[in-house]
């Protein structure tokens, strides 16, 4: 059962990319810069310390391991098209505390409580992007962001259905992939810039 529920978390996954990719190509999403190039960073790392989190379970790392492929392709293609939003106030600041969360993270050993430590700079890495919508800035589209939503409730299927799991491992799923993502879905049905399309 908990194989069935992370595969189709990494599958819905795989979707979100093919659709939010295929979003900002036509226009329709414009990323924010600070928020991608965060996730691109803590994301990268959030796979390594994520997989010692699951205590070396391969199938509970194939979302994050999804998310980071398709965030590296949506990235160097945002930049080498100049799909980029502007960087305002809001994402120097949220840059500057995600270094400072970072730091942290650097000096403690514990993968722990490193994971637990990207956990906060990846959940406020979407406040530049919610405060981009609500000004206007931005420009988004709630499928997508469902669909990572409804990826992460999959995920956290998986991980309690399987043999053993602690609460360290929901951290992940529930704050970033829950919290987050469905941050940005609301904001963009509330802004109405978007819709489920």
């Amino acid at each position: 059962m908990s194989e069935l529920f992370s595969s189709l978390s990494g599958l819905t996954m795989a979707i979100v990319a093919f659709v939010y990719f295929a979003q900002v190509v036509g226009g329709a999403s414009t990323p924010n810069p600070a928020t991608w190039l965060i996730w691109l960073v803590v994301m990268t790392m959030n796979t390594i310390t994520y997989y010692f989190v699951s205590q070396g379970n391969v199938l509970q790392i194939i979302t994050p391991l999804v998310i980071t492929c398709g965030i590296l392709l949506i990235v160097l293609f945002s930049l080498f098209k100049g799909k980029f939003g502007r960087i305002g106030a809001v994402d120097m600041i949220v840059l500057f505390l995600s270094c400072i969360v970072g730091i942290f993270w650097k000096t403690t050993g514990d993968p722990v409580v490193s994971n637990l430590m990207m956990q906060i700079i990846l959940l406020i890495s979407f406040v530049p992007t919610v405060v981009g919508l609500i000004k206007g800035r931005l420009r988004e589209k709630s499928l997508s962001w469902n669909l990572a939503v409804l990826s992460y409730c999959f995920l956290i299927v998986s991980i309690i259905s399987g043999s053993s799991w602690n609460w360290a491992q929901l951290a992940y799923p529930f704050f970033n992939g829950i919290v987050g993502n469905g941050s940005i879905a609301i904001t963009t049905l509330l802004t109405r810039k978007g819709g489920s399309s």
